[in-house]
């Protein structure tokens, strides 16, 4: 249900991101089939879902894993929210206690911006990202 909502909250700006040459990618954790699954559900072109099953990515980047990022209270007031703005669980896939974040990279592969989700459903302001992808892709 998170990872939809927050997919949604960028594709809606996809054609500005598209117009500034900003690339939109997705990594995720379930296995390859899972990944297509989720591109196909999202209506996501296949270069922009890829998949870690291994989790190295998120061990990298230090991303939070484990059962209290999933249950707490913050979780539950993000599920009404997620639930109120029309996003269902489907079927889990991949790690369920493994959070991720957003990262904005400039081209050669400088971190213009880093987000670490503390818990489940904790996304930054769409609005905050996106302006850090398009200063990102003037320089």
């Amino acid at each position: 249900m998170f990872c939809r909502e927050q997919v949604a909250g960028f594709r809606s700006r996809a054609d500005e991101l598209k117009r500034a040459g900003v690339k939109l990618v997705f990594i995720g954790n379930g296995l390859p089939m899972m990944a297509k699954d989720f591109q196909d559900f999202m209506q996501l072109e296949p270069q922009q879902v890829w998949t870690d099953p291994k989790r190295k990515t998120y061990a990298h980047l230090g991303f939070t894993r484990g059962w209290l990022s999933v249950l707490n209270v913050a979780t539950i007031r993000s599920s009404l929210r997620a639930l109120k703005a029309g996003f269902r669980q489907g079927k889990t896939q991949g790690d369920p206690i493994q959070e991720g974040g957003v990262l904005v990279v400039k081209r050669g592969g400088e971190l213009i911006y880093g987000y670490a989700s503390a818990v489940a459903g904790d996304h930054p302001p769409v609005a905050e990202v996106m302006a850090k992808a398009l200063e990102a892709s003037k320089g």
